[in-house]
């Protein structure tokens, strides 16, 4: 058998058979339209972000600022204002891009009751995360709109309570501890804030703010944690199946054929 040549790096890996990869097969070109149909993901969010930046172009110059700089920076503040809050928006971001992720992953497997069950727990993750990161129900609505901060609160909750309820079958199958400790803990935020209503500083308010917070936590673990098993089981399930099987049941038997044609008759 020849022993490779020192020094000749570029050379592919034999086969089983000792035949080595065609240079041609260890990259991919794409031509042009391929290329082009690649960049619209690209397009479309940077002509969402030019819609932006020209709707802040069109503001006064004070308001403008107001929004391009950093709070901490536009109002003086020290830079871990607002520190916790900024993580707990994090968590909310990583809860719901974990759900829609395992969405996707259940769409390729197949698996079409956790798909809706992960769906519609990264809209609601996406709710309040729009929520807690805009201050809908606690500033914007009834401030700019004069909806009472109560029914911004039940519109949150039955979002929740609705997803809780309708995708009760799949959540006995998951990590149930982990979400209920989530519930426990944003249940305590709320009772602390509907209840006692705490001003910043006090020690009720590092209470409700902590319980959101510890809540947000174990919110966004068992979204992480229910899709990696899911992906798992997926996963596991593609390696396990038939590809001739798996074949068959997209497009047909494999082996089915169509008949022979009758031979032409001799006489007309």
């Amino acid at each position: 058998m020849a022993q490779p040549v020192a020094g000749d790096l570029n050379r592919c890996p034999p086969f089983a058979d000792g035949k080595n990869m065609p240079e041609q097969d260890r990259r991919t070109y794409r031509t042009f339209d391929e290329t082009l149909r690649l960049a619209i993901p690209l397009m479309a969010v940077w002509t969402l972000g030019i819609v932006v930046m020209i709707a802040v172009a069109a503001q006064s110059e004070d308001r403008a600022g107001e929004l391009l700089m950093d709070p901490t920076f536009s109002v003086g503040s020290r830079w871990y204002t607002g520190l916790v809050s900024n993580l707990g928006i994090l968590a909310w971001t990583v809860a719901a891009s974990a759900a829609f992720a395992g969405t996707w992953m259940c769409c390729i497997g197949g698996r079409k009751a956790a798909s809706r069950f992960l769906l519609g727990g990264g809209v609601v993750g996406a709710l309040l995360l729009s929520d807690d990161l805009f201050q809908f129900h606690a500033i914007l609505l009834p401030a700019e709109i004069g909806i009472p901060k109560i029914l911004g609160q039940a519109a949150l909750g039955g979002a929740l309570l609705t997803w809780l309820w309708t995708q009760r079958t799949e959540i006995r199958r998951t990590h149930v501890h982990l979400l209920l400790a989530a519930g426990a803990a944003l249940g305590a935020s709320y009772l602390i804030d509907s209840v006692i209503g705490p001003y910043p500083g006090q020690g009720w308010s590092v209470m409700e703010d902590g319980s959101k917070f510890l809540g947000v936590l174990a919110w966004a673990t068992y979204f992480i944690v229910t899709t990696r098993d899911i992906s798992r089981s997926v996963f596991r399930d593609a390696l396990m199946t038939d590809p001739v099987a798996a074949y068959e049941e997209v497009f047909g038997e494999a082996d089915e054929v169509a008949p022979p044609a009758a031979p032409a008759s001799a006489f007309y």
